[in-house]
């Protein structure tokens, strides 16, 4: 064999090894957005285990903070806040859970370039004896007639 042809065949293996790598990468790459579906931006996590006038850890995630935090009636995320919970630059926040037990709500995530995200419904149970917090009383949102 001449040394011509040797670098010849040796080219055309490596070229070859090159286009199967970078089809496996791209192959690998379908999968993992298939799969693992990208979190949305923001997106709160659903709080579970909530007692009435006891603090939760509201914990979330997105890329333009500050994070404003509200409460709105259960699966109804575009709904007037009942309470803020509070705005931050972090990923989580303590929350006094003060609204009636035994109802459904939904935390709403807002950034500072008005997108939002809401978590799943979730149920405050009654406290365990007397309160010890204010319980807020939600104002109903007007209706038109």
């Amino acid at each position: 064999m001449h040394l011509s042809s040797f670098f010849l065949a040796f080219g055309a293996t490596v070229g070859t090894f090159a286009q199967t790598t970078a089809s496996t990468a791209q192959t690998t790459a379908s999968i993992a957005q298939t799969t693992n579906p990208a979190v949305p931006d923001p997106s709160i996590n659903t709080p579970s285990g909530v007692i009435e006038c006891l603090p939760v850890q509201l914990t979330f995630s997105g890329t333009k903070p500050p994070f404003i935090i509200t409460i709105v009636p259960g699966g109804e995320p575009g709904a007037a806040p009942l309470t803020t919970v509070g705005t931050t630059n972090q990923t989580s926040l303590t929350w006094i859970a003060n609204l009636p037990p035994n109802a459904n709500y939904t935390a709403v995530i807002r950034d500072s370039i008005g997108r939002t995200g809401p978590s799943a419904p979730f149920v405050i149970f009654p406290a365990s004896g007397t309160p010890t917090c204010q319980i807020a009383t939600p104002t109903p949102t007007p209706t038109s007639v």
